[in-house]
């Protein structure tokens, strides 16, 4: 199986041709808004679609839903929903 590596901690992840900067699950892990709130992402139906929420108190992130901006360890990065379901996460080109 073929690897390339999460562009924030440089740890190896599994080969991915359609986001080849994607994050780790442990970096996505520490996502945070512009203000430093904790998030979570998820789909929000079987279909697909994205939504972040505040892991604090679980309320919705509005700002990030619309916008997809995050940032890990100081990395501004995009989250989004993923071609076949699941969240993404890659640093903002």
């Amino acid at each position: 199986m073929a690897i390339q590596c999460c562009p924030i901690c440089l740890a190896e992840v599994a080969e991915n041709p359609r986001y080849p900067d994607h994050l780790c699950s442990e970096c996505a892990r520490r996502a945070v808004d512009a203000d430093g709130r904790p998030l979570k992402f998820h789909n929000t139906s079987l279909s697909g679609g994205f939504e972040a929420i505040y892991a604090d108190d679980n309320t919705p992130a509005e700002t990030v839903t619309r916008d997809r901006i995050v940032f890990v360890d100081g990395a501004q990065c995009v989250a989004d929903e993923a071609r076949f379901g699941g969240i993404i996460i890659c640093p903002k080109s």
